[in-house]
């Protein structure tokens, strides 16, 4: 692991240490209505020579999200697999939950989570877990306070499969089904999460994944110091701290040195770059 922050002015300056790449979507490739084309043309130099895995805590299988990117025409040219949180609790929910009765906090969308699943969904009432994949239909978190009141009074576990608080959808802050979580967690509620930062999502990531390919020859790439960098010193790998996106508006209110030497303090960055560039 390298000890203090270094900025990049290209990955081309670190390629030839790693061999596996994980990285990102959301905020690095792109922002919810656009990819990034820096970031498209680095994917592309780098395949040609490494494994580039993508990882997404949308609470969605993958084949869900290469729909979604192929609508911003990034295909298969650009990576090799894609692993999401959505694949690790669809996973979980397989092997501890089958003919269990859950109940679905989450929009329509996400419905696709639970296909093909042998399980039941039900109401709070009746229901022997909580599976929440985001916000419904309001974006006001408050307005949950009473069903979160409702499952914890049954004492229902929590799935959250999708572990991220917010994320920037063009200029417009969303909230993530973390944020409901955490509401959950602060009522005394019992949550177990599926994606990054969490141990089970890397080790699921490196479960599909050639078992020659060493952490040391890896590099995490990502937007979120709370998930992609945590994540990433969890698992004790190089990372790429892109500070261009989640925290993008953060860091232009104060200094991005003060802010890169503050944060590593606590989440500590190997690299650091605006956005991903060759």
């Amino acid at each position: 692991m390298i000890k203090n922050p270094l900025f990049l002015s290209g990955i081309h300056k670190i390629c030839k240490k790693f061999d596996l790449y994980l990285v990102d979507l959301w905020g690095v490739v792109h922002d919810g209505i656009k990819c990034n084309a820096e970031a498209l043309k680095t994917l592309k130099i780098l395949k040609k020579t490494s494994k580039i895995i993508l990882i997404s805590n949308a609470p969605r299988p993958n084949f869900i999200v290469k729909k979604f990117l192929i609508k911003m025409n990034f295909n298969k040219k650009y990576y090799h697999s894609l692993i999401t949180s959505g694949d690790v609790t669809r996973n979980f929910l397989r092997a501890n939950y089958k003919n269990k009765k859950i109940y679905h906090l989450g929009a329509t969308k996400d419905n696709v989570l639970f296909k093909g699943l042998k399980i039941k969904k039900v109401s709070i009432e009746h229901a022997d877990i909580v599976v929440c994949t985001g916000l419904a239909s309001y974006d006001n978190l408050k307005k949950y306070n009473s069903v979160l009141k409702k499952i914890k009074k049954k004492k229902l576990l929590m799935i959250c499969a999708n572990p991220d608080l917010t994320v920037n959808r063009g200029n417009k802050l969303e909230f993530c089904a973390g944020s409901i979580a955490k509401m959950y967690k602060k009522m005394g509620g019992n949550v177990k999460y599926f994606g990054k930062p969490y141990k089970n999502f890397y080790d699921y990531c490196f479960s599909m994944i050639n078992k020659n390919v060493k952490k040391s020859r890896t590099l995490i790439i990502g937007d979120n110091l709370d998930t992609d960098i945590l994540g990433a010193n969890t698992m004790k790998i190089n990372n790429l701290f892109i500070w261009g996106g989640v925290h993008k508006a953060e860091i232009e209110k104060k200094n991005l040195g003060e802010f890169i030497i503050n944060k590593n303090k606590y989440f500590p960055i190997n690299f650091f770059q605006k956005e991903l560039i060759w």
